[in-house]
């Protein structure tokens, strides 16, 4: 779902993004990597040396190990960065800082995704197992978008369809088994299918509007073209 969400997000906002060169700030296992293709122009970065290695065992050598708050780039190096997942990890110890090399190594007008993890209240176990830092509420987001000279071209929770789930799973208590959700009582298969159909819808409803609440929080912005 996050996948299709960040390509359906690239597509409109940068339609001619196959020919450009794409930055992916902390890659992780090069999911979002492997699909931009092109290891010529696009280059992905993590801090972990096991996601490096990870990385390369799937072919992939168009990876760096780097940290997003000292990114080893030149001034205007690439049209667009995705920063999926990353933000809110302990690893990053300064995220203005990171928002400031995103838009150091921007050309003017370059294009900036980012997803993060959205309400604080929604922290659970299986945030402290996947080193989760920090949640962040629209306004934040916003706020440190244009604080460091980023025009705002969209701005929309996500998973919001799920958002009731995850609500009442911190509530009785299943962040306490380390799930973001209860375990599934249904057949997995059913299970998901109810999931993928409920992504689907949302899908369909996020290329149309922005959703005003969500488990999650997705930004695109751009360099003003002034920087």
């Amino acid at each position: 779902a996050l996948h299709h969400l960040i390509f359906d997000t690239l597509e409109r906002e940068l339609p001619d993004w196959r020919e450009r060169a794409i930055l992916d700030a902390g890659c992780g296992t090069g999911a979002i990597l492997k699909q931009l293709g092109n290891g010529e122009r696009n280059v992905g970065v993590d801090l972990a040396p096991e996601a490096i290695s990870f990385c390369y065992e799937r072919g992939l050598n168009n990876v760096r190990q780097a940290d997003i708050c000292a990114l080893p780039f030149a001034n205007a190096s690439f049209d667009a960065v995705i920063c999926s997942s990353v933000l809110y990890h302990q690893w990053v110890k300064d995220i203005a800082g990171a928002v400031r090399e995103f838009y150091r190594i921007l050309r003017p007008g370059g294009l900036l995704l980012v997803n993060v993890p959205a309400f604080g209240f929604l922290h659970s176990a299986h945030d402290d197992a996947v080193m989760t830092a920090r949640r962040f509420r629209k306004s934040e987001i916003r706020a440190l978008l244009l604080e460091n000279s980023f025009a705002i071209r969209r701005l929309t929770y996500w998973t919001t369809l799920l958002f009731p789930f995850a609500v009442l799973a911190r509530t009785l208590g299943a962040s306490k088994t380390g799930r973001d959700f209860p375990a599934p009582r249904r057949p997995p298969r059913l299970a998901d299918y109810l999931f993928a159909r409920t992504m689907a819808l949302e899908r369909s409803l996020l290329k149309k509007l922005s959703l005003p609440f969500g488990v999650a929080l997705l930004a695109a912005a751009t360099k003003r073209e002034d920087s």
